[in-house]
């Protein structure tokens, strides 16, 4: 208890941070939610193809506050990634990935989290669930040689069926577990290394405790994050943000929904990916999207929050993000299709130059 109250309450911590360094508490404590929200849903749920869907219907309209479960784990999905964005916005805007071995550790985790909300999304096997599912492991077949056969091993069977969902609803249990070592490993860096500031300086000559001064800042966040969810739990129930009204109805193999599409997290992804002609355009497009968070601790250029053109950059990348979500709701069709591929080529620019 002495090592652990040390290495949280009595962290020798700079004295110019601010509330913005707030998110990765908030993260924490949304996905230890998250986890134990899973874990009691995961006591009503069913496995099987001919009874998750109304085991997913049961708990949210026969078991008591079985609906106020369901939408804690919805609603805190759909907050764990506006955090996280805001967080790598605020990194970015740090330049924080001059820390080599912390960004790649919080890439780790944001690829992870997307998995695990890609399988929670296939879990309640609705109409949307079941056409996402055989949309996205398609991606894997354009690989040369292995796609096929990777395919094949995450079906378990010929097509998207019964194999497929024990296999989901075992990793999406078993990847949060590695998102909980990996943040620990984050947090330990963190630590370690110090964080960066909005002044580009280094921060190590003034320091004092984490405990009162910025505990209570801590606090304000949090609370504030609870209002959020609180607003959400009590004016917006049974409202599941952008989850199609085809999820609501039980997975048919034989009628193929109009326009497929995930939750609105992933939706500046499923612009990019839809809006190359070829698949395996699309893919190699979203490889070297993420691959330029990776690459881009090689950048050593100085940061400060007064150079103009950074502001610039930041700001172009913000809108691209919020085009590219709302071009994931349109149809594959003229003009929408070109916006998505210029404002994706954009913000692959920006990730080069900031």
């Amino acid at each position: 208890m002495k090592s652990l109250m040390k290495n949280i309450l009595y962290i020798p911590t700079p004295s110019n941070i601010s509330l913005m360094w707030n998110f990765g508490s908030m993260l924490g404590l949304s996905m230890v939610i998250q986890t134990i929200s899973g874990i009691f849903i995961s006591m009503h749920y069913s496995n099987s193809i001919m009874s998750s869907f109304n085991s997913y219907i049961f708990l949210s309209k026969i078991i008591e506050n079985g609906i106020i479960l369901q939408m804690t784990h919805a609603h805190f999905s759909s907050i764990i990634f506006i955090i996280m964005y805001i967080h790598i916005l605020k990194s970015l805007i740090n330049k924080s990935f001059n820390k080599k071995i912390m960004w790649i550790s919080g890439n780790m985790i944001l690829l992870m989290i997307m998995a695990s909300a890609f399988l929670g999304y296939v879990l309640p096997w609705g109409q949307m669930s079941f056409w996402g599912a055989t949309v996205i492991t398609n991606i894997f077949s354009s690989i040369p040689f292995l796609g096929k056969k990777i395919v094949f091993w995450m079906w378990g069977s010929f097509s998207v069926d019964n194999p497929t969902l024990n296999r989901f609803f075992s990793l999406h249990f078993l990847i949060p577990l590695m998102i909980l070592l990996m943040s620990l490993i984050h947090l330990s860096i963190l630590h370690e290394k110090g964080s960066s500031n909005q002044m580009g300086i280094f921060s190590s000559k003034d320091k004092f405790f984490f405990n009162k001064s910025f505990l209570f800042k801590d606090l304000i966040s949090l609370m504030l994050m609870f209002m959020m969810y609180f607003l959400l739990l009590s004016f917006f129930i049974d409202f599941h943000f952008s989850m199609a009204k085809e999820n609501f109805f039980p997975a048919d193999p034989l009628n193929t929904p109009l326009h497929i599409k995930p939750e609105w997290y992933f939706m500046f992804a499923y612009a990019i990916l839809r809006s190359v002609p070829s698949k395996i355009g699309g893919i190699f497009s979203l490889i070297i999207l993420f691959m330029m968070f990776f690459f881009m601790m090689f950048n050593k250029s100085f940061h400060s929050k007064f150079f103009f053109k950074k502001k610039i950059k930041i700001f172009l990348l913000l809108i691209s993000f919020i085009v590219l979500t709302n071009m994931g709701y349109k149809l594959i069709e003229y003009p929408f299709t070109e916006i998505s591929l210029f404002f994706g080529a954009l913000m692959i620019v920006l990730l080069v130059l900031i």
